[in-house]
């Protein structure tokens, strides 16, 4: 490992010098408990931050975002750099698409038109639980997703999330394209309540 990080000047300043290099990072954060992601700095906010997700620190494999204040600590992630650079598209690009990083909802909305469908974490609330499918209705303080089970097929009710509850938003890796094509297209048919019973 490389140059470590761990206060808030520090941290920001490699997260900066992660997205100027293409630097791959080693980030530790809290969220429901350590968690460890490895990747390459494509944007940040005070909010969030936008990384190309690195495969336990080798391999590509899509998008994701956290909030910025769950990181602990960033260190250089060096040990397979070279292999990294020769073995992957290099450097990372930002994916095509417009996100304001200071919204999450905004977020979750241009990564479903990048990669198709979104995985969304709420680790603080539910620290092993992971949704993916398609985000039907939003507003400033709910998302309502129509979501695809652990068997690849749609469900039968949309799970409502409140946005401040989401703390990873993940899209474009190999498990989201698996689901996605396993599943097939979102049903023309949307179901018209929650899991609660609620209409949308």
């Amino acid at each position: 490992m490389g140059t470590k990080a761990k206060g808030r000047k520090q941290i920001n300043k490699l997260l900066l010098r992660s997205k100027e290099q293409a630097l791959p990072l080693c980030i530790l954060r809290d969220s429901g408990g350590l968690r460890t992601e490895f990747g390459v700095v494509l944007d940040l906010s005070e909010e969030w931050v936008l990384l190309a997700e690195l495969r336990e620190g080798v391999m590509r494999d899509g998008y994701v975002a956290f909030q910025t204040s769950q990181i602990k600590q960033a260190n250089v992630s060096d040990t397979f750099i070279d292999f990294v650079r020769d073995n992957n598209p290099w450097p990372p690009h930002t994916p095509v698409l417009t996100a304001d990083l200071r919204d999450p909802e905004r977020l979750i909305r241009a990564a479903v038109k990048t990669a198709g469908v979104v995985s969304l974490y709420r680790e603080n609330r539910h620290p092993d639980q992971l949704l993916i499918g398609i985000p039907v209705k939003g507003g400033k303080k709910r998302l309502w997703l129509f979501t695809i089970d652990k068997h690849g097929r749609w469900e039968s009710f949309l799970d409502r999330f409140r946005l401040r509850d989401i703390t990873r938003i993940g899209f474009g890796g190999d498990y989201e394209r698996a689901v996605a094509t396993t599943a097939g297209p979102m049903p023309e048919r949307v179901p018209e309540k929650d899991d609660r019973g609620k209409k949308v």
